[in-house]
């Protein structure tokens, strides 16, 4: 519980207090003095922190990219704490070859995504493409300049750009909040473009009413509605260039 006290310029200090079981007590205690160990969740965004890297000219070959890699707070964190990141042995050649199947799997990837090409008569040497470079200078996702890519055609039309747009990996954090589906639909009846009825409760759908909304000046449901509009237009500016540029 914490009071109106230690407001900024009404008072000079404030008390929170921590009521819980006193099974958890101890626990409580400990959480609040004694440090727990951060892990690193690099592991998991692995693929555009190397995309950015091979763009930038930085890494260069498979070699590279395993150095790279034990410069990080995750190498710490790994030979630290094995098991959390499902390495079974923290001897010095598992770990060798926990990083090297952790670089091969996130190259062919980004090689898939079109983003890099690796050389076909040496297999440690990487180098950027096109769209690699797109996505390092307008910090997309490799999933999201992959999808414009493939969906962007000499005769997609504006329905379609605007739905390709709204399925950028970038607008998966958008939140839907409870019950907005009920909104969203609501939502639906007012703009020009249909949507998938049955997913109004995905983040992409919900972007693409919401840019629908804005271009066609449709009052909006709640007001948190309007926020989650500038988040939208914010992230959509460096996707809307990477499409022109991809047309190009």
């Amino acid at each position: 519980m914490i009071g109106r006290a230690g407001r900024p310029g009404f008072d000079d200090h404030g008390i929170a207090c921590v009521m819980v079981s006193d099974e958890k007590k101890n626990f409580y205690k400990k959480f609040l003095y004694e440090p727990f160990p951060v892990e690193s969740s690099l592991a998991n965004h692995l693929i555009d922190h190397l995309n950015a890297e091979i763009a930038a000219g930085t890494l260069s070959n498979k070699k590279h990219c395993i150095d790279y890699l034990t410069w990080t707070y995750f190498f710490r964190r790994l030979t630290k704490n094995p098991t959390y990141y499902n390495l079974l042995s923290n001897s010095a050649e598992a770990i060798n070859t926990y990083l090297r199947e952790l670089v091969d799997s996130t190259l062919l990837k980004l090689r898939s995504a079109g983003c890099i090409e690796i050389d076909t008569n040496d297999e440690e040497s990487v180098r950027p493409t096109q769209l690699g470079y797109l996505a390092s200078f307008y910090y997309l996702s490799y999933q999201t300049i992959s999808g414009l890519a493939s969906a962007i055609k000499e005769n997609t039309g504006i329905a379609d750009l605007i739905d390709v747009l709204s399925k950028a990996e970038e607008f998966a954090g958008l939140p839907v909040r409870h019950n907005e589906e009920v909104l969203n639909e609501a939502l639906s009846h007012l703009v020009p473009l249909k949507v998938n009825k049955h997913n109004l409760e995905s983040p992409h759908v919900k972007a693409n009413l919401l840019l629908q909304a804005h271009f066609d000046r449709c009052p909006l449901p709640i007001t948190d509605f309007i926020t989650d509009t500038k988040s939208v237009l914010d992230q959509s500016i460096r996707i809307i260039q990477g499409m022109i540029d991809i047309s190009s």
